[in-house]
């Protein structure tokens, strides 16, 4: 557990020391990083209840680094951001739950396994337009993330297709600009 607090502790105080460093600040700024930690701490705990628990530990952590060092350093604490980041963290154990049964084996694991992985390319298909070189974090995030919760060629093939599935109902209701359009 400590382990965790100390990796989003640390993760929090990079994203605030980078936010304005070209590359790494953005990808620090995109949502992809923290899909992509929060999955592997979730996919890679003993069991749901404990991913459930690490997940929003490493969140609180994260944040509490981040804001404690915009507020010492530049006297700046952005309320409503906080509260807005808080009530993800306090939202992740559920998400920490379903990543967790991803690493399991048929349809219903494929499905647990291609949120994230639709999520993170979401997010990172328009570097093929945009040219946004932070974008492809994501990318490269989601094959990994692939790769490491479908296991063999058969979950593969399932999670591909729960994965296409996912990515175009994220895609219609524009979920990025519904949950986080307002920050």
């Amino acid at each position: 557990m400590a382990l965790v607090a100390a990796w989003g502790g640390i993760m929090g105080l990079a994203a605030k020391h980078f936010d304005n460093a070209p590359v790494i600040g953005e990808i620090g700024t995109y949502l992809g990083v923290w899909v992509f930690a929060a999955s592997l701490i979730a996919a890679f705990s003993r069991t749901p209840l404990h991913a459930a628990v690490l997940v929003p530990l490493f969140f609180v952590a994260m944040l509490a680094a981040y804001y404690v060092y915009s507020m010492r350093l530049f006297a700046f604490f952005p309320r409503r951001e906080f509260l807005y980041w808080g009530g993800i963290a306090a939202a992740s154990p559920a998400g920490a739950w379903i990543v967790w049964h991803g690493r399991g084996k048929g349809w219903i694991a494929a499905l647990c396994a291609s949120l994230p992985v639709a999520l993170l390319l979401l997010e990172g298909y328009p570097v093929y337009y945009t040219g946004r070189t932070a974008l492809a974090f994501d990318i490269v995030a989601a094959v990994v993330l692939f790769v490491l919760l479908a296991r063999t060629a058969r979950q593969m093939l399932y999670t591909g297709a729960w994965t296409a599935v996912a990515f175009v109902v994220m895609h219609r209701v524009d979920l990025l600009s519904r949950v986080f359009g307002g920050l």
